[in-house]
């Protein structure tokens, strides 16, 4: 009976997942190069997102490149600075104009190689977008 109940503690132990800020529990490094899979607007599918390639460095700083968005075809590129807190991804962009500088954004699902985040724009709806490594 000593072994049973030994055993059960062991598998309930072992079983229980310490992740309760909403983030899949098997959490990854937001740092690398994110591509684009999909977007939707409340509910609604809008294809790749516009930022189609994300990429986070080590040193907190970040690079949203729009692919073909820019005269003649060019790629456009936001850079910034990002900070992570539990399942808060903040970016201050660089050069932004006083009050437009910070996006603010809610992991929803963080592992080695996939990432979804979503953000409210107030007055619009909610905006959500998943990347790949």
């Amino acid at each position: 009976m000593k072994r049973i109940i030994i055993i059960f503690t062991l598998i309930c132990f072992f079983s229980c997942s310490n992740s309760d800020d909403g983030i899949s529990s098997e959490e990854g490094s937001i740092i690398g190069t994110w591509y684009g899979v999909s977007s939707t607007f409340n509910d609604n599918n809008i294809g790749i997102p516009d930022n189609n390639i994300v990429k986070f460095t080590s040193n907190n700083r970040t690079e949203f490149v729009y692919e073909g968005f820019g005269n003649n075809g060019e790629d456009i590129s936001e850079l910034g600075t990002w900070a992570k807190s539990g399942n808060t991804l903040t970016i201050e962009w660089d050069g932004a104009d006083s009050g437009l500088g910070i996006y603010v954004l809610t992991i929803t699902e963080l592992s080695s190689n996939s990432l979804t985040w979503e953000t409210v724009i107030s007055g619009e709806g909610t905006l959500v977008e998943s990347f790949q490594k």
